[in-house]
């Protein structure tokens, strides 16, 4: 006779979207055992090196395809609706001060390639759902005080985009689930999955015996890969998961008033410059984004640390470079070929992943949890365009060096640009290059750049096809 299960269901992972898919299902009632370390300093882990800015319009882009933002922009939205809600339930329950310091500013500069067009890309998202978008002169915007080699031309302010500590959040869910009898942890590492008796599917660990639960959901982020290398038993035919690695820095004693955060638009494959303010006098300053093999390197390099306060002072603040570094963070951030996260069942029913949230983790796990929660309980799950088993179709090389490589590009000049034509000199050589190395390039270098191509079609890896190239 088989033994019981050990839970209603697993969750795998103990980033926001782990933890909060959990305390979601705990909350309905499920008996949940939850996999995945604790304690310590969570190397790599991108929840607990985010800025946490709630932006569901000014992570918007003006080349973006208008159907795709209309899509990305209504989840989001309803991710930052129930934060009003999810929030007040997770200070009651942890006791914890956390609250959201409301509003955010975006701000066009000299250093990006028409920032005044990405502001308008921004406020008409914003409007066309309901929200409100100010235009500002740049002298209204608390805290900034850019070079002035890199003036500031416009401010958009979205009063009802925000920010949140994401220390303070982890460790609310911690306590909350700590706390909780319907809810197990167990910090060893989840090495794969297979199947058990009956319906049930085993979670194998490392030095530990295995779990069995009808369900299992994979919130592990960049870990997917791994973990479905030991799970070769199960087809759960799962796309590739990619990580951008992000470098941030904490200060202290910056001489400057920041009441909300502030932000460039989107550029250089990131989410641009942003100083986000916190409670405890922290002020957060974020963030690169590089494609990079997933724990590659867990530190920051001096590079992405001096480029981060350089471009941030130049068009933000140049008194940052009077605070204290008290910290630096690196997160990798999950993404999928299409951008777009991977949430409900896989191919095996039993199997449900929640992960790919890339730069709108913290903003989406409430909405995640939900959409998993419903999956297990019963409820009705509405349409959404996150379907994990959806057809993804890999970017063109052609199309993707037509319309990002002005980000390459950007990434070589300084950002109060050239005198001369650098600019379009630089692109028109970049173009060619790599168009011609990924097509028929022939030699070691060129078989390393098609190989790079091919196994991540993606806008962020024109950086990567350079290093293939130059190693």
């Amino acid at each position: 006779m088989a033994r019981p299960a050990d839970a209603d269901v697993v969750v795998l992972g103990t980033g926001v979207i782990g933890l909060a898919t959990a305390w979601e299902a705990a909350r309905r009632g499920l008996r949940v055992r939850l996999v995945g370390p604790r304690l310590g300093e969570h190397q790599g882990q991108a929840s607990r090196a985010a800025g946490a800015m709630l932006a569901p319009f000014s992570e918007v882009a003006a080349s973006d395809n208008s159907q795709r933002v209309a899509l990305e922009v209504r989840e989001r939205v309803a991710a930052r609706a129930l934060y009003d809600s999810w929030l007040p339930l997770l200070r009651q329950a942890s006791g914890r001060p956390l609250a959201l310091t409301p509003g955010l500013w975006v701000v066009a500069t000299t250093g990006g390639r028409g920032d005044a067009a990405e502001l308008d890309a921004i406020a008409d998202a914003a409007r066309a759902h309901g929200h409100p978008a100010e235009r500002h002169d740049p002298a209204d915007v608390p805290g900034l005080s850019p070079a002035r080699s890199v003036a500031a031309h416009g401010a958009l302010w979205l009063p009802t985009e925000a920010t949140v500590d994401s220390g303070e959040l982890m460790g609310a869910l911690t306590d909350v689930l700590l706390a909780h009898e319907g809810v197990e942890w167990s910090e060893e590492h989840a090495t794969g999955l297979r199947p058990s008796a009956g319906a049930d599917v085993a979670v194998t660990r490392a030095g530990a015996p295995d779990i069995r639960a009808p369900r299992v959901v994979l919130a592990v982020g960049v870990g997917l890969s791994d973990l479905l290398a030991g799970s070769g038993d199960l087809d759960l035919a799962l796309p590739p998961m990619l990580a951008g690695k992000g470098v941030s820095v904490l200060l202290r004693h910056v001489p400057t008033e920041l009441p909300a955060a502030i932000r460039t638009p989107m550029r250089d494959f990131a989410c641009g410059m942003h100083l986000v303010p916190r409670a405890d006098g922290v002020v957060y300053l974020g963030a690169t984004n590089r494609l990079t093999p997933t724990g590659a390197v867990t530190h920051p390099l001096v590079t992405e640390l001096t480029d981060l306060l350089r471009e941030a002072g130049e068009e933000l603040n140049t008194r940052l470079y009077e605070g204290q570094v008290v910290g630096t963070r690196v997160g990798y951030r999950p993404f999928t070929l299409d951008h777009l996260p991977l949430v409900g069942r896989t191919a095996d029913p039993r199997v449900l992943i929640a992960s790919g949230t890339y730069r709108n983790g913290m903003l989406l796990a409430p909405r995640v949890a939900e959409m998993i929660a419903n999956h297990l309980t019963g409820a009705t799950v509405e349409a959404h365009p996150f379907d994990p088993t959806r057809t993804i179709t890999p970017h063109a090389l052609p199309e993707t060096l037509e319309h990002w490589l002005p980000d390459l590009v950007d990434l070589f000049l300084p950002p109060q640009g050239t005198p001369t034509n650098m600019q379009g000199v630089l692109a028109d050589l970049l173009h060619h290059g790599l168009r011609s190395l990924v097509t028929d390039g022939s030699g070691p270098r060129g078989a390393a750049v098609r190989r790079t191509w091919e196994q991540a079609p993606v806008p962020e890896a024109l950086w990567s096809l350079l290093v293939a190239y130059l190693k």
